[in-house]
């Protein structure tokens, strides 16, 4: 299908064919894509916990308030937001290659660092700044990841993440990963339905002022 078609026939699932096993290769296709998602400074925020195993799926369903597509999906995806991701040897991982291949000559590569340097520094300045820089990115990457699904054939559903402390813990997800949200995955067996509303573009959109 043409961009058009597979926008306009994501559709958030509200319940999955139980049992639809998808593997790792499926999520590797998945995720090649998704990494072509932008994020600020190139410095790729956006962390995943893939849970497909029955049981951890359920753990993940107690602590999300019994939401019954948590069952029947094929597994449930924690995005989350790598608060390394600012630090300096993160941002030398992904630019010095550059440099050692030529691509960035020594100039743009210290012009660059310094000024991820200053991006860093304000984010931790500021109070919320780095969680709402985490979100805006894992945001942009999670709507990546649920397009490339629905390309591959999957359905999605985008869920708030519940008692973060308690999956922490379940999961061993360390303190530099902050959950963001959740997915659901799999194959929708939900009829196809009316999209709800959606304003008119004229009405959320203004060009050049209010």
């Amino acid at each position: 299908m043409n961009f058009e078609e597979l926008v306009k026939s994501r559709h958030s699932a509200v319940n999955f064919l139980e049992n639809e096993q998808m593997t790792e290769e499926d999520f590797k296709n998945i995720f090649e894509l998704t990494k072509t998602a932008p994020s600020a400074y190139n410095l790729q925020f956006t962390n995943y916990l893939v849970i497909t195993n029955k049981d951890k799926k359920e753990k993940v369903k107690e602590l999300s308030y019994h939401q019954y597509k948590i069952h029947t999906a094929s597994a449930v995806v924690i995005v989350m937001g790598n608060k390394n991701s600012i630090e300096m040897p993160e941002a030398e991982k992904i630019y010095g290659p550059l440099k050692m291949l030529k691509i960035m000559d020594e100039v743009d590569y210290e012009t660059t660092m310094n000024m991820i340097k200053g991006y860093s520094d304000g984010l931790k300045g500021e109070q919320g700044a780095l969680n709402l820089e985490l979100s805006l990115n894992a945001g942009l990457h999670a709507m990546l990841f649920m397009l490339s699904a629905k390309h591959y054939g999957f359905d999605t559903c985008p869920m708030h993440v519940h008692n973060v402390d308690e999956l922490r813990k379940e999961f061993n997800i360390p303190d530099h990963l902050e959950p963001v949200m959740m997915i659901t995955v799999g194959k929708s067996v939900d009829k196809v339905r009316a999209r709800g509303y959606r304003k008119p573009v004229g009405e959320f959109v203004n060009f050049n002022g209010y």
